[in-house]
């Protein structure tokens, strides 16, 4: 199980997925990124992940080969 929490930069609070795969947790990850989101991060094998991070830690399909600012 994996927790995707991404901060907007407004106030109004954390948005927090829950997500079964490490797959489905980088592809919200990646979601939350692409909504322009800048504060994402994934909870998962008791770390805490930059989505970045989370990134080098599974195999890339080539979906996630563009840099992310």
């Amino acid at each position: 199980m994996f927790i995707v929490q991404g901060k907007p930069r407004e106030t109004g609070g954390i948005i927090k997925v829950v997500r079964e795969t490490r797959k489905h947790a980088l592809e919200t990850a990646v979601d939350f990124l692409d909504q322009g989101i800048p504060f994402v991060s994934i909870i998962g094998d008791g770390r805490i992940y930059t989505a970045a991070e989370f990134a080098v830690t599974i195999v890339n399909d080539g979906r996630y080969d563009a840099p992310r600012t």
